[in-house]
């Protein structure tokens, strides 16, 4: 009888540690995706600031534009006028 009880405290104990091993692989993966996943709303962010940044760049740029544009055609409704 005492070696059906060691028998079955080997067999228990073995399936425990395979159960902490299986448990550490999942949470070893878990950080492996956390950590993807923190690079990656890393990069969108970094990445939204350069949109932002050049969106802002282009605005300015066709505001520029557009003053240029609204004095050219107040000089040619002056010049056509004078005539």
């Amino acid at each position: 009888m005492v070696n059906y009880n060691n028998n079955n405290l080997n067999s228990q104990l073995q399936f425990m540690d395979l159960l902490n091993i299986a448990s550490f692989c999942l949470g070893i993966m878990n950080l492996n995706q956390n950590l993807t996943q923190n690079d990656k709303q890393e990069l969108e962010e970094e990445l939204n600031k350069k949109i932002n940044s050049l969106l802002e760049e282009i605005h300015s740029h066709l505001t520029a534009q557009d003053e240029k544009i609204n004095r050219i055609l107040a000089l040619m409704e002056a010049k056509n006028s004078d005539s």
